[in-house]
């Protein structure tokens, strides 16, 4: 389901094939590994382990949501792109809501401070904390959010004709080392925290300034 929840976003493909700079499987490939090696795995990952391990560290009290709000406006500050920003708000919106729909009292409680303006809502900081609520062991999550995002960019690039379908599981079985590398890796601590992928923010900002857009990014 929390996969399901990224089908409105092309993760910049749209852009970049509008720009003749990704147009088949191998420059999807390249795609894949930037966005795993040079955004998730310095960013995103971080902060859903911060996440994960303020829950495990406070529970379900008033001072993980403190925690989560501070992660959250980390997270704010360091999306250049206002399409980045926008995107991890709605999927992390998003699954807020439906795990709050099945009962989950933190998820619940923090789509209350959500809508309340008292903090964003990203994506990485929501799955950390959702993920250890469910007792979801570190890895596991890593492995989840990682596979993932893979998974949500070849069906934005299966949509849009870019790839097949053969295509899209042979991307999938060769970002599998990809994703081990990164996660024989321990996370950045917070202070390290970072993204490296200036060509992707500039497709974001491209794509922001499009006429007519078959994605929400």
């Amino acid at each position: 389901s929390d996969v399901c929840s990224s089908d409105l976003f092309s993760w910049w493909l749209e852009s970049l094939r509008l720009d003749v700079q990704v147009s088949n499987a191998e420059q999807v490939f390249g795609l894949l590994q930037a966005q795993v090696s040079h955004r998730w795995a310095g960013l995103d990952r971080p902060l859903m382990q911060l996440a994960h391990q303020a829950f495990t560290a406070c529970g379900d009290t008033p001072a993980l949501l403190d925690v989560l709000c501070d992660l959250d406006r980390l997270c704010e500050a360091m999306s250049l792109t206002r399409g980045w920003r926008e995107a991890s708000r709605r999927l992390g919106f998003t699954q807020l809501r439906m795990h709050a729909d099945l009962g989950v009292a933190c998820a619940q409680r923090y789509l209350e401070t959500v809508r309340g303006g008292h903090a964003p809502g990203h994506l990485p900081v929501v799955q950390g904390a959702l993920w250890a609520a469910y007792r979801l062991p570190a890895g596991s999550c890593d492995a989840m959010a990682a596979g993932g995002l893979c998974t949500s960019i070849i069906g934005a690039a299966l949509r849009m004709g870019m790839i097949g379908h053969v295509d899209g599981q042979r991307l999938l079985t060769r970002m599998r080392p990809v994703i081990a590398g990164v996660l024989s890796q321990p996370p950045p601590a917070r202070e390290d925290m970072s993204s490296g992928t200036p060509a992707l923010d500039i497709a974001a900002m491209r794509h922001e300034a499009r006429s007519a857009r078959l994605f929400a990014n």
